[in-house]
């Protein structure tokens, strides 16, 4: 979440209106990349992921790579769709970038039951909200079959990180994860969905 003067505030707070309605306006695209959040910093976990590169030792964190990686992205996507970001301004599109898929299941389970929790909130599924305004780049191991399953084809996008260490020695290898897909969907993945998000959408 953001932090401002008055503390931490959801990113769909209506302070940052202005910022989201630049955003609709222009047709850009956000896209929400991995990076440090902070959520290890309320004792679960340490910030010295880079402690190393600092002549400071480091030492394994199997919570942090279990749980802390899949949390922030999933918090940020659903308060997008839950504070209602989406309905004031819908013609904004977020691509999220370098955070995986691994909680794409749980979060669209999770949003639908709590549009049956709390029946009026939403204007519709708040899963399909999620599907018509947001993109997602799953990392190489994740199931991009279940990814398109979730989201369709045409929210699937795809990323190397090349030469990070996250992504594959060779980009294209990832091709050979889509030889079950037809043509069209592995060039929609590749190449078109991507090339879409470049290019402004009208307000």
């Amino acid at each position: 979440a953001p932090t401002t003067v008055d503390g931490p505030r959801s990113p769909a707070d209506p302070m940052f209106d202005p910022f989201w309605g630049l955003v609709n306006e222009s047709g850009i695209t956000v896209v929400a990349h991995a990076g440090d959040s902070g959520y290890s910093s309320n004792g679960y976990g340490q910030d010295n992921g880079f402690s190393a590169s600092f002549g400071q030792q480091s030492r394994p964190q199997p919570l942090r790579m279990a749980t802390m990686f899949d949390r922030p992205i999933e918090d940020f996507l659903g308060s997008l769709v839950c504070d209602k970001m989406f309905e004031r301004f819908p013609n904004v599109r977020v691509a999220s970038v370098e955070n995986g898929s691994g909680f794409l299941r749980g979060l669209l389970k999770k949003l639908d039951n709590t549009a049956n929790k709390m029946p009026g909130w939403f204007s519709e599924l708040p899963s399909e909200t999620f599907r018509r305004q947001i993109w997602i780049n799953p990392f190489w191991e994740d199931d991009v079959h279940e990814v398109v399953e979730l989201m369709g084809s045409d929210r699937v996008i795809f990323g190397s990180d090349w030469p990070h260490i996250e992504g594959m020695p060779e980009p294209l290898d990832y091709v050979d994860e889509l030889k079950e897909f037809s043509p069209a969907v592995q060039q929609m993945i590749l190449h078109d969905n991507t090339e879409s998000l470049n290019v402004r959408r009208p307000a």
